[in-house]
């Protein structure tokens, strides 16, 4: 199974395990370490086709084509909580340099990312990977790497290296402006004026978390988890990969591979925009 790196962007006791790294990447590697064993009941895992919204026609200067786009948008967020979003804006070379930096933080000594090692979880840098427990009362570890930023409305960004930085600097501009015309076309479908929320909460100075996810290539993929089932809090998560499939949701009770196209980004509708 190859590396998997998946980036997301969301508004609204940590532990460094330095091993990790070193771990996955031995030849020798043939199972999965009873520490990161992760067992679960099988599921059937649907082809359900995730819908697609073209963000050219929600900020266009046709009525007809922003008010189709707008009902398609509403239907999203109502019947699935998930989205793709196509014609975003967001550079296809922003994004290949922003796996490139990811990998490069990764690949950092042991010694360089502990510093941002979390002694809470409001630290505005952190890096490691955690325990959780199952159903069973088990613990066990997250078969991944993380690093989390807290970037608005104050940013903050490890010093190396220097690429990382500068790309998730604009990076998470470009995509704080994609949401908030995400939310005015939300609040024009609930029949509310568009700059409703923006005004009601100040989303000028709103929190935004830059969060990437590293998994390293695993011998027995069906034997662990990277995250196990969650909701995201916030209003809106977009999310992008560096085409190594992996991320699963949940739609009607059943679970099915979220497999969006390279350069979309896959948009979660969040607990606080459900609420």
């Amino acid at each position: 199974m190859a590396s998997r790196v998946a980036v997301s962007d969301s508004f609204n006791h940590f532990e460094f395990n330095p091993t990790f790294k070193l771990l996955s990447d031995s030849s020798s590697l043939k199972s999965v370490p009873s520490k990161f064993n992760f067992t679960n009941e099988r599921t059937a895992f649907t082809s359900d086709s995730l819908p697609i919204i073209d963000f050219s026609a929600l900020i266009a200067g046709d009525p007809h084509q922003r008010s189709k786009a707008i009902h398609d948008l509403a239907i999203a967020c109502r019947d699935w909580g998930f989205f793709i979003l196509v014609n975003h804006g967001v550079p296809e070379s922003l994004m290949d340099a922003m796996f490139r930096a990811m990998k490069e933080f990764f690949s950092l000594p042991d010694s360089e990312k502990k510093q941002y090692e979390a002694k809470s979880a409001s630290d505005p840098i952190k890096c490691g990977n955690f325990n959780v427990a199952n159903t069973s009362n088990k613990s066990f570890t997250l078969w991944r790497d993380y690093l989390k930023l807290y970037v608005h409305p104050t940013f903050h960004c490890p010093h190396q290296p220097q690429l990382l930085r500068d790309v998730v600097q604009e990076y998470t501009q470009i995509t704080r402006i994609l949401a908030s015309k995400l939310i005015e076309a939300v609040c024009e479908a609930l029949e509310l004026n568009r700059r409703y929320v923006d005004e009601t909460l100040k989303m000028e100075s709103s929190f935004q978390m830059f969060a990437t996810n590293y998994y390293p290539r695993c011998p027995q993929p069906d034997q662990a988890i990277g995250i196990p089932p969650h909701t995201d809090p916030g209003f809106f998560t977009f999310l992008i990969h560096n085409g190594v499939a992996g991320l699963q949701i949940e739609h009607d009770g059943k679970w099915f591979n979220a497999d969006s196209p390279q350069n979309s980004i896959l948009v979660n509708a969040a607990d606080q925009l459900e609420v």
